[in-house]
């Protein structure tokens, strides 16, 4: 019988993985088109060898004298097509910018980039774009990684397979797809859904307690949406919340993207790690309960379920709060910098929104629930 049940839960485990590789690639084939309406720029990475002068010139604002630096050095490109990889490269550090990155020294690891001369608009010279963090990124989260298996072992691995597919499924073909004029609320509906059942059955299996997380999560994701969708329309909310969503709004002006359902899409996704969290939360603790007792009472499930719920809901609650607050620190700091009238700033847009991530993340955690509870209480007690 375990034997049966371990080749049964193989099964499935290898069936979501292969139904997940396959959504993926129909998924990234079906939307993907040229989605970048700039001119292609390519940046390449490169070593500084030497600095070889520095320039400054100061120039006349109109209010006030400022510096520019300007930085000639030798690099060396490391994936550059070309049999003389040495090129003469600039950095420009400019006072009235402000912040300025680090000023390049011998050894620096960069990416540049070839640009239009400042002298000379028509003349490309190497410019300096950025410092090269990408190998240390990849250290910080292979160690990442390896946490989680040292700690977690085999479920430390689904959760890295699980993770992958989730930032594949959202970067490309849920961004992809909106770039590309589909149904926002469709798409963001059809990877939330995707989302849920595949980092369910990977990384806990198919067992009772993940249908009972899975029916928590989509009645969650389910009040979350709705609730998202009601109240935009009563708070008369346009989307247009920032200065990114101007830019996006303007990317393609004969069909424009809709930024009201952009705002649906950034809270609903916004909320769905928290309400999966809640979900599974209440249906492992009501599986373990009813591995360990004998009276497998509705009643006593239903009410442990609720119970373990409430105990989460407020540290879920200012998980999601905290959350919002710290990904939008810099904006609101500036908003209550430059804006005095409490009364207009509380009602601005930008603020309004962030406020409703919250709210409406922790309605659906608190709604998820229930739901869970109920769902799992009927389960476990009956099968």
């Amino acid at each position: 019988m375990k034997l049966l049940k371990k080749h049964k839960d193989m099964f499935i485990y290898i069936f979501t993985l292969i139904f997940s590789i396959l959504f993926l690639l129909i998924g990234y084939t079906s939307n993907k088109s040229d989605l970048n309406i700039f001119e292609e720029q390519t940046s390449y990475r490169a070593k500084v060898i030497s600095v070889e002068e520095i320039k400054e010139d100061q120039i006349d604002y109109g209010y006030e004298m400022m510096t520019t630096k300007s930085i000639r050095f030798i690099a060396q490109i490391k994936n550059y097509d070309s049999d003389n990889d040495k090129v003469e490269a600039y950095q420009f550090i400019d006072e009235a910018v402000g912040i300025n990155p680090k000023q390049i020294e011998a050894g620096d690891d960069i990416l540049i980039s070839l640009l239009s001369s400042r002298e000379n608009v028509e003349k490309n010279v190497w410019t300096f774009m950025e410092y090269y963090r990408t190998d240390s990124v990849i250290i910080i989260a292979a160690l990442f990684f390896l946490l989680l298996i040292l700690l977690c072992k085999r479920k430390g691995i689904n959760t890295i397979i699980s993770l992958t597919i989730t930032c594949f499924s959202i970067f490309f073909i849920f961004v992809p797809s909106i770039l590309n004029g589909k149904n926002i609320y469709i798409s963001s509906i059809t990877i939330c859904i995707f989302i849920i059942l595949s980092s369910m059955l990977i990384i806990n299996g198919a067992h009772k307690k993940t249908l009972c997380a899975i029916v928590g999560n989509l009645g969650g994701l389910a009040a979350a949406g709705i609730l998202s969708y009601v109240i935009s329309k009563m708070l008369n909310l346009t989307g247009m919340i920032d200065q990114d969503s101007i830019f996006l709004f303007m990317a393609n002006t004969e069909n424009p993207i809709n930024l009201k359902a952009i705002l649906w899409s950034s809270i609903v996704i916004g909320s769905l790690g928290a309400i999966m969290d809640i979900s599974m939360s209440i249906a492992s603790a009501i599986n373990e309960l009813s591995e360990n007792i004998e009276n497998k009472s509705y009643k006593v499930f239903l009410k442990s379920g609720l119970n373990i719920g409430q105990d989460s809901i407020g540290t879920m609650t200012n998980t999601l709060v905290l959350a919002y607050i710290g990904s939008s620190l810099s904006i609101v700091l500036l908003m209550v910098l430059y804006n005095n009238d409490f009364l207009q700033l509380i009602n601005l847009e930008m603020i309004v929104f962030e406020i409703l991530q919250a709210i409406i993340g922790s309605m659906g955690i608190l709604l998820a629930i229930p739901v869970t509870s109920i769902f799992s209480a009927y389960i476990f007690s009956k099968y």
